[in-house]
């Protein structure tokens, strides 16, 4: 082979090698096969009250940081400085009350949810999902039907 050939064909064989390796660190959400997150409940476009409901699910194992396990940051309108930590529970209900750090300063109106899957040490995860939703005053929150389901009190236990 000459030699001109020869370094061609090296060159080619070490650029296809370089194309060909899977290096991506990547933990995108979409569909690459890394780590996922989705918000369950409430869904986009609700109307919601404080305090509320929040769902979410992870592809990952969600607990407390402490025991190295992945959890959920609940954020709005992309401001991850003021969050909820989520450490439990993939389709779990979580509620969401008026002291949460996440609804700090928050105005009635409409609002991104934000959550983001994180590691133990609070660096983001690669996966990311929102929603659009409609808040309510304070105190406004509940599941709307709380009163039908209110199991009707007993009558009390007569000795006669």
């Amino acid at each position: 082979m000459s030699r001109p050939l020869m370094v061609s064909s090296f060159a080619l064989a070490l650029v296809l090698a370089a194309c060909g390796g899977d290096d991506d660190t990547s933990t995108a959400s979409e569909g690459g096969g890394g780590p996922s997150v989705e918000i369950v409940e409430p869904a986009g476009g609700a109307e919601i009250g404080v305090p509320f409901t929040l769902v979410v699910d992870s592809s990952e194992e969600l607990g407390p940081t402490d025991t190295g396990n992945h959890h959920v940051h609940v954020y709005f309108d992309g401001d991850d400085s003021s969050y909820e930590v989520i450490e439990s529970g993939n389709g779990e209900e979580h509620e969401i009350t008026a002291d949460s750090p996440a609804l700090e300063g928050l105005e009635p109106g409409e609002h991104t949810l934000n959550v983001s899957l994180r590691n133990a040490d609070h660096s983001a995860a690669g996966a990311d999902a929102e929603i659009t939703v409609t808040v309510g005053e304070a105190g406004s929150g509940g599941s709307p039907s709380d009163d039908e389901n209110d199991e009707s009190e007993e009558p009390p236990d007569y000795d006669y």
